[in-house]
């Protein structure tokens, strides 16, 4: 019984983070369609400043702690999910730039004189909070996985390095506010989305070695090719001026992860890690 509520437990966590996504989705499609009459903004991260601000933070909070408690085929895997759902995090509390685009040219931009309070107090209470769950990691053996066995060499390198960059955020944090004000928000932006394709990738590595197929000739390689041509394609489009590259890259992005998701779930099904077999796909 108890394994059946863990194995049910498990497909509900992969699940809400579909649905997640929808949620964002559907929340920005209605802003356009019944607010904005069909004006899009430059990027998902600008309606932060609409009426879709609830559901943005709160979205993406869930998503971050998703990725977070979720574990992975491997070290790397878990290690790269758990970095992407912390930027998450960041993304949801530090807003980018308000965007204009919807708005008419004599609009004023909202002010708001509690923002940067409020990203301080988040902010800061996720890195201290992120410093005392990678303690915990490192100093009680309870929260792995299993007992009997001790972390890996990379599990341990990866803590190490965790702790080095949450204690030099904090300080960069309490030092340089307005840098990271500024800088923050898009940082964190290209690192969650940079973790998502890792991801992707590092399955496309599992899956090949365990099913002894090549990495590129497997859904996931296939998958990660399609993620890294989204990226390159809006580099391209963004260089030559069309304004709505970032809003499509960080849309194809999404929707690629969402397959990649899915696949993986469905390959899956009940199970927490891929099995080695001969079987091609």
């Amino acid at each position: 019984m108890e394994d059946n509520n863990a194995r049910q437990t498990y497909l509900a966590l992969r699940f809400a983070m579909l649905l997640l996504a929808t949620l964002l989705a559907v929340s920005i499609a209605a802003q356009v369609v019944f607010i904005d009459s069909f004006c899009t903004l430059r990027s998902i991260s600008a309606y932060y400043h609409t009426s879709v601000r609830g559901v943005f933070v709160g979205a993406l909070c869930a998503i971050g702690v998703c990725l977070v408690v979720y574990r992975g085929n491997t070290d790397r895997e878990n290690v790269v999910l758990d970095h992407s759902g912390f930027m998450a995090f960041v993304v949801a509390f530090v807003p980018t730039e308000f965007d204009r685009t919807c708005t008419s040219a004599g609009s004023p931009v909202p002010g708001n004189p509690g923002l940067a309070d409020a990203v301080a107090n988040n902010v800061g209470a996720l890195l201290v909070v992120a410093l005392l769950a990678a303690l915990a990691a490192w100093l009680l053996p309870r929260v792995r996985p299993n007992r009997d066995v001790p972390p890996s060499g990379f599990a341990k390198g990866a803590l190490v390095v965790t702790l080095t960059l949450l204690a030099a955020g904090l300080v960069v944090f309490f030092t340089w506010r307005d840098l990271f004000l500024r800088y923050g928000h898009a940082t964190a932006a290209i690192l969650l989305f940079a973790g998502i394709v890792a991801v992707v990738w590092l399955n496309a590595l599992d899956f090949a070695a365990k099913r002894s197929v090549s990495p590129w000739r497997n859904r996931y390689g296939a998958t990660a090719v399609a993620m890294a041509l989204t990226v390159v394609g809006s580099v391209v489009l963004y260089q030559l001026g069309v304004p709505h590259a970032v809003l499509a890259v960080e849309a194809l992005l999404i929707i690629e992860f969402s397959v990649f998701w899915g696949m993986q779930t469905v390959e899956l099904g009940t199970s927490e890690v891929r099995a080695a077999t001969t079987t091609t796909a």
